[in-house]
């Protein structure tokens, strides 16, 4: 088991694992990114929490479905059931943050500050479990950082609303809380705490959106479509990152995943058909160095 779990001693991350980590967490990285974009688009005609309720919904049924299969063993401790409840919860509050942020202040407005607070808790937690990183990952960790922000706040040269900066930083403590804890699971858990995490933040979203009250016309079927592509990619992109967190480190999965918002703003770009500025292709190419050096 690896140390980070807290329950065994620490293991060493092989070369091949920390690449087949550095890779997923890239994957995950694309799929929190375009689901952002994907629910905050749908969010524009849909309350937040329906469309947060729908896509955790379809991202449930993914974890369910891979729980199914003979994949990995399924003996959680309590621990990893009570930090599968509290990265449910960290979701539940990113995704709605996330999702009615972007469609009120649009993805540049809100996009950093969820990806820079994201970043925050899981490294910290990892670091403090004993997690080593070599000088190169050092350095790419720190790099990744300002790079978020300068690919995605290209938009912004005007004041922000301050409402938007609230709303980036409840989605990036939500991701961070989800990450860090799905994290610390132990391995011998396998996809169990995945499954109850989705769970209780589905069960945590129909809540929320029963409080939103019955819409006063018929959902439109486009929203909710794009709502449910959005819980495909959300659903696919957390079991990348845990399996990244249990296959590396848990602050190297975190930091690279945590670049979803280069992605989110980038994509958002190419639907809007114009070309990236030269302050995005900047934070691109940092972010690429930053992925380089974290990978060696």
């Amino acid at each position: 088991m690896r140390g980070v779990s807290g329950r065994g001693p620490q293991t060493p991350v092989h070369a091949d694992g920390s690449v087949f980590a550095v890779v997923l967490a890239v994957v995950a990285a694309f799929g929190y990114g375009l689901s952002d974009l994907a629910g905050g688009r749908a969010a524009e005609r849909l309350d937040a929490r329906v469309v947060a309720g729908v896509s955790q919904a379809i991202a449930c049924g993914i974890a369910l479905l891979l729980l199914a299969l003979p994949l990995a063993p399924r003996e959680p401790a309590v621990a990893d059931v009570l930090l599968a409840i509290g990265a449910g919860l960290g979701s539940a509050v990113g995704n709605v943050c996330i999702y009615a942020g972007i469609a009120r202040h649009g993805a540049t407005a809100v996009a950093p500050t969820s990806g820079l607070v994201a970043i925050v808790l899981p490294v910290t937690v990892g670091l403090a479990a004993g997690e080593s990183l070599t000088a190169p990952q050092a350095l790419g960790l720190a790099l990744a950082m300002p790079a978020v922000w300068i690919v995605s706040g290209n938009g912004i040269r005007r004041p922000r609303d301050p409402r938007a900066l609230l709303a980036g930083a409840a989605a990036g403590a939500g991701f961070g809380t989800q990450f860090a804890c799905l994290g610390l699971t132990g391995v011998d858990a396998g996809l169990v705490p995945l499954a109850v995490s989705q769970s209780v933040s589905v069960l945590v979203l129909v809540l929320l959106a029963l409080g939103a009250g019955r819409p006063s016309s018929r959902p439109e079927t486009g929203p909710i479509a794009v709502a449910i592509l959005a819980g495909l990619l959300a659903g696919a992109a957390t079991a990348s990152f845990q399996i990244a967190a249990r296959t590396g480190e848990l602050a190297v999965a975190a930091v690279i995943t945590s670049l979803y918002p280069a992605v989110t703003v980038v994509a958002a770009a190419a639907v809007a058909h114009r070309w990236w500025s030269r302050r995005e292709g900047v934070g691109l190419a940092m972010s690429t160095v930053a992925l380089v050096l974290i990978g060696l």
